[in-house]
């Protein structure tokens, strides 16, 4: 295929690579799914310039959890960059949408941003963190050598790839081309109404022309017209009489013109457009409206009816991956497994059935997204269904009829109090059902339009009846209650307190919750996207409580999500269940980007009773931490700076052997090493007495009488000889040496120690060591020198998993590797330079008390300010280095900080044990230290002094 493995050096070298990779497939392979993906996936590796797909750090095979249990296996994982799922030769990949975004929504920790689907033949390219329902591109195998910039996060250095299906982006376009029309009709003092309709009707006819509804471009052909002199006032109202006109249109024009429905174009008011509008209005409709994401077209479209162009193309709005946090498991898993569990045509055919009388509302449905989410879903599974019932009838040899969707729009119901949002929702639902039918390959007349002025209604969900529905779901409006009188008016808000009563605090969002659940059927299901302050107290009992003390359960929370709809907010996602057969397990997402917690109850505050025994051991943390020397006899193996320095004089070869040695309380409560320990480091008494006779001596007088006196003891109390006996083959090593601990730590120029135990009222204090000395069982060592690793140490998160492990494991507060580091879960895949920022900060930490060290103030009397309030530079430097890890952990500030790591320590250990690479503790490659300071030794004395 290349002769080199090396990575490309030109786009002329890549191309050539990828031309060759293009050949040796059509001519080697026949499309085996089972048999040949793995081989044509590591020649694509290679072709982009890695030695292969394990080289690359990708694995094929990847496990990844289901969401009832077991497993399941993506065919290359490459964490964080792409999820590939191959499927054999001629494979439909449109059918696999669901089972790739559901690998990829699971493929938690480090998910990859991009996740891909291939035949084979073509490579359909997703990022669903920007765009859900469609690929970003499509590429098909023989153009790879001219597109490949759309897999170009292959490359060895990861660049950004160029789509050319970035749906996001032409829908912006298109709503600030339009929004523009609409201000300029403003400007002119054209009837608010009137503009509003006349710019929709627009855009069905943009929309109708691309996707193929309307016989030929009869819009843009209009306007053509009327830029060399046509009446676009004649034209354009016209064509939208004849769209208002049931059949076919017979003749003249716009011949051929189908009825679309007596809704959006009932009225009919032409618009006389100045020559500049026209060309506005041409400009728009040369965009690609088949593109255009009917979900989110409506909320640009709708929020820059009063700010122009501007606005919508810089306007937020809610992604569908975030609708899908709450139509997912209010309305998808429920049916998935109904799905899943049928196991015959019958029970299928009943599910088909169910679906059809399935009732979805939205009482705060603005332009209709979640409706459209909800839609395009439950068509996504109907037709599951159907494929299904299909795939038993061809196996049990039975002729099938051609299946029809059973799922209408009527089934969908919005309330809003505003009216062209109402009149945008029913655009949206009505597009929705055409680009579902192009989605699925199936084939159905969608004209007439239908009319959904009963199911899409204006009205207040305050004081205007609900229509019946078995799921509930929605975004509903956020108002602070400080700010409810001032944007409502005081006539409305006293109309609410009539109503429902004083809330206190509580937000103008809260009201929605408790009258969604007495709404509800038994079993029925609710989800909601709400500010904050539904976890918080007042908040909390005018919503969360009430749904929590009048049946209902809730089985998936995000207690805090950024929220794209705002830049600057945080929103809490509560999905519920109001009695029925409850979830056996709920799941709290406590992390962004990690999995979930799987709990028994998630409680009205979004939280759980947090049990960290559930924390699983990982691998990777294992020697991050040991335990010092325990001597035995202490006496024997300590030595006073004098005594060193006379083995020393005696024996210059013994300062191999001697090491300072330093205990918790020592480096606590003093501001200089100034003992002495013996560590021989040879199990052979040969070796050791013809090297170091003078120690050997000294040990033998101290150390071997002590031992032989503790063997003789136990060999009375047990009759047989044990530990102290064996002990005395080596008396002049230290009971429990730790060698794993001296390999770890040797070549280190300083690591880290702490005092094993917690102390009462002062948070754990670590400090740098120099790299000869050794420590005693009352220090644990981390074999790590560099600034960030200590800022991680030394966080308060660390410290709150310290104390809360040894609580929870019913133990004294002691920091051991089985109980505290094997499970603690480091930053995964850190950003660099917010790895750096906590460094830096560690650092200032590290020199601050190394001057206070060195003036005399031991770091006990240092941390003894802490106890008490004030302000102290020791208190700000541990604030900003608090603030810096959590930035870097990207935790929630008002999240329960063990939550968010247990949820991390889960995620990650399942990855390792799916065999993912996760980040182990210790430094991170690029980030520097500029601290060097260790605790310091008080210098030998020299001989004579």
């Amino acid at each position: 295929m290349t002769d080199t493995l090396t990575p490309p050096s030109t786009t002329a070298d890549l191309q050539s690579r990828l031309r060759a990779y293009v050949s040796w497939v059509q001519g080697n392979l026949s499309g085996d799914e089972k048999g040949e993906a793995q081989l044509y996936l590591e020649r694509l590796f290679q072709a982009f310039g890695h030695e292969g797909v394990r080289e690359a750090g990708a694995t094929f095979e990847d496990r990844i959890k289901k969401e009832r249990g077991g497993v399941v296996f993506a065919d290359l994982m490459w964490k964080p960059v792409v999820l590939i799922e191959m499927k054999k030769r001629g494979s439909s990949l449109a059918r696999h949408y669901r089972q790739i975004f559901d690998y990829w929504t699971r493929a938690v920790p480090s998910r990859p941003r991009y996740a891909v689907l291939c035949n084979f033949d073509e490579f359909w390219i997703y990022d669903f963190d920007h765009q859900v329902d469609a690929p970003m591109d499509r590429v098909k195998l023989e153009d790879l050598p001219h597109r490949w910039e759309a897999l170009a996060f292959l490359l060895p250095d990861n660049p950004t790839p160029r789509f050319e299906n970035d749906l996001v982006e032409v829908t912006r376009a298109a709503a600030a081309k339009v929004a523009k029309l609409f201000t300029s009709l403003k400007t002119r003092d054209v009837d608010t109404e009137e503009a509003q309709r006349f710019v929709l009707q627009c855009v069905m006819a943009m929309f109708s022309e691309d996707i193929g509804l309307l016989p030929r471009h009869f819009f843009s052909e209009a306007l053509d017209d009327a830029l060399a002199g046509a009446s676009a006032y004649d034209l354009l109202g016209g064509l939208f009489r004849e769209m208002n006109t049931p059949g076919s249109t017979g003749g003249g024009r716009f011949k051929g013109t189908p009825y679309f429905n007596g809704g959006l174009f009932a009225t009919i008011t032409p618009i006389e457009l100045d020559e500049g509008e026209v060309e506005l209005l041409r400009d728009a409709a040369r965009e690609n409206w088949s593109g255009v994401r009917p979900e989110i077209f409506g909320t640009l479209f709708e929020g820059s009816m009063d700010a122009g162009e501007r606005h919508a193309t810089g306007a937020h709005f809610t992604s569908p991956a975030e609708i899908a946090m709450v139509v997912t498991p209010v309305i998808v898993e429920p049916w998935q497994k109904r799905i899943d569990e049928a196991n015959s045509i019958p029970e299928l055919e009943r599910v088909l059935s169910d679906l059809s009388q399935f009732q979805v509302l939205d009482p705060a449905c603005g332009s209709g997204n979640f409706l459209y989410i909800a839609f395009r879903e439950l068509r996504r599974l109907e037709h599951e269904v159907q494929e299904r019932i299909r795939e038993r009838r061809r196996s049990g040899n039975i002729a099938g009829q051609a299946s029809f969707s059973v799922i209408s729009l009527e089934q969908f119901h919005g309330l809003d109090t505003n009216g062209f949002a109402v009149e945008i929702a029913k655009v949206t639902l009505q597009l929705g059902k055409k680009l579902a039918l192009d989605e699925l390959g199936e084939h159905e007349n969608v004209l007439p339009l239908d009319n959904l002025s009963s199911s899409i209604v204006r009205a207040d969900a305050l004081f205007d009846p609900w229509p019946a529905a078995d799921a509930i779901i929605g975004n509903p409006p956020f108002i602070g209650r400080g700010k409810m009188r001032a944007e409502l008016g005081d006539a409305y808000c006293d109309a609410i307190d009539r109503k429902y009563g004083t809330r206190g605090l509580a937000d103008f969002v809260t009201y929605w919750i408790p009258l969604a659940h007495d709404h509800l059927p038994d079993g029925g299901r609710a989800g909601f996207v709400a500010t904050k302050s539904i976890r918080e107290v007042s908040g909390r009992r005018a919503s969360l409580d009430y749904v929590v003390d009048h049946g209902g359960v809730i089985f998936d929370a995000h207690p805090s999500v950024p929220w794209t709809g705002d830049a600057v907010v945080e929103v809490a996602i509560v999905c519920w269940q109001k009695g029925g057969e409850q979830p056996a397990q709920k799941k709290l997402w406590a992390v962004a980007g990690a999995a979930p917690l799987v709990v028994d109850t998630i409680t009205s505050a979004l939280s759980t009773d947090i049990d960290l025994r559930a924390a699983k051991i990982i691998r990777a943390n294992k020697g991050s931490v040991f335990q010092g020397v325990t001597a035995g006899n202490m006496a024997a193996f300590r030595l006073t700076p004098s005594q060193a320095a006379q083995f020393i004089s005696q024996a210059p070869g013994a300062a191999e052997i001697l090491h300072p040695f330093l205990g918790g309380e020592k480096f606590l409560k003093q501001s200089a090493t100034d003992s002495w320990t013996i560590d021989l480091a040879t199990d052979d008494a040969s070796e050791a007495w013809r090297k170091f006779p003078s120690v050997m001596e000294h040990l033998q007088a101290t150390s071997l009488p002590a031992a032989q006196a503790k063997a003789d003891e136990e060999l009375r109390k047990k009759g047989k000889p044990a530990e102290r006996t064996k002990y005395l083959q080596t008396w002049w090593l230290t009971w429990r040496r730790r060698p794993h601990m001296i390999r770890s730590l040797t070549g280190l120029p300083r690591f880290i120690a702490l005092t094993r135990v917690a102390a009462d009222g002062r948070i754990p204090v670590y400090t740098f060591v120099d790299g000869g000395t050794l420590v005693d069982d009352s220090t644990v060592a981390f074999p790590f020198a560099d600034d960030y690793s200590f800022g991680i140490l030394q966080s308060r998160l660390h410290e709150l998993w310290f104390r809360a492990r040894c609580s929870s494991m019913r133990v004294d507060p002691r920091y051991t590797s089985t109980t505290v580091a094997d499970c603690f879960p480091w930053p995964q895949t850190p950003d660099p330079a917010k790895a750096q920022q906590v460094a830096d900060f560690a650092a200032e930490l590290v020199e601050l008390r190394a001057a206070a060290l060195a003036d005399g103030v031991t770091l006990a009397k240092q941390y003894d300010v802490l106890r008490h309030p004030g302000r102290s530079s020791l208190r700000t430097i541990h604030d900003k280095l608090e603030a810096s890890v959590r930035d870097l952990y990207g935790f929630a500030d008002d999240v329960d900080d063990l939550a968010q790591l247990l949820a991390l320590n889960i995620s990650v250990s399942d990855a390792e044990a799916a065999g993912d690479r996760v980040t182990a503790p210790g430094p991170v490659p690029g980030v520097s230290s500029t601290s060097t300071w260790a605790f310091p030794t008080r210098p030998l004395p020299v001989e004579g002094s």
